[in-house]
């Protein structure tokens, strides 16, 4: 099976949801945006980089490890930079079905660190050859390679079923999607309603949107994570399940999946936001 890749535009994504994950924070995205897109476009060509037709970095977590050195030096973005290579990296994981495990905030942090410091690798190059494109070349490889092995001890295939922390925002968002509603807030609860358009009138018929109570649900707030058995009661109660033709793929999707990533290492990505 081949590796899935990013695409430019979904970095750009991936920069614009933090961004907007960040604008309320003390540490936001200042100034946001593209720095330069050749920087950009040169960080997520890394991923094809092949001769004669043979990727040079054919597997996943290789190809994973290369976008994050690419988007963490090349710095295409005016800020978050960091922030952004490090949840890129994690959805080109996700991507591939491939996921980190018993990787604490901390070792996450001090990884990303010594990336950007370019200490990821031990390599000793003498001055004198710095300017060496060559020596540059060998250099990067290094810490490529540095980088894949930090990610294959502390990485693992995904298994067959639910696998995000969503927010409750996020549920909101992706039931909406689907045609479902969260409303009548009260206290700890909100009620999922669904909206569908009816036929009424005996001579002429009109279109009218009628209002179905679905059933009502914890609410602990927008920015709290829904636990999974949670997500599998909701996902039964409106239908949205496998035998319903609605795949764990098909139902969270690229915002979703960013989301989560942001949530699960929201500490990290403050620490990052601060060097």
């Amino acid at each position: 099976m081949s590796t899935l890749t990013l695409s430019i535009d979904e970095v750009k994504k991936i920069h614009d949801i933090l961004v907007d994950d960040f604008s309320n924070t003390k540490d936001p995205i200042l100034p946001p945006g593209i720095k330069n897109e050749d920087l950009l476009a040169s960080a997520v060509s890394r991923q094809e980089t092949s001769l004669n037709g043979i990727l040079k970095y054919p597997n996943t977590i290789l190809n994973a490890s290369t976008l994050l050195y690419g988007i963490c030096n090349n710095h295409p973005f005016h800020n978050g930079n960091k922030r952004t290579a490090l949840v890129s990296m994690l959805v080109h994981l996700e991507k591939n079905r491939i996921t980190l495990f018993d990787t604490s905030q901390k070792e996450l942090y001090d990884f990303m660190i010594k990336v950007a410091d370019h200490k990821i690798a031990n390599i000793s190059v003498k001055r004198s050859k710095a300017k060496s494109s060559k020596v540059k070349a060998i250099k990067s490889d290094d810490e490529v390679n540095a980088i894949a092995q930090w990610i294959k001890k502390r990485s693992a295939p995904i298994k067959k079923g639910e696998k995000h922390n969503i927010t409750y925002r996020e549920l909101r968002r992706i039931l909406s999607s689907f045609g479902y509603e969260l409303e009548d807030h009260n206290k700890n609860m909100i009620r999922i309603v669904r909206y569908v358009i009816v036929k009424k009138g005996f001579f002429i018929k009109k279109e009218i949107k009628e209002r179905k109570p679905i059933e009502n649900i914890p609410w602990p707030g927008e920015n709290r994570l829904v636990n999974i058995n949670e997500i599998k009661r909701i996902r039964k109660i409106c239908n949205l399940e496998e035998q319903d033709g609605v795949d764990s793929d098909s139902f969270y999707n690229y915002t979703s999946i960013v989301d989560s990533f942001i949530n699960k290492y929201r500490k990290v990505l403050n620490r990052l936001a601060k060097v």
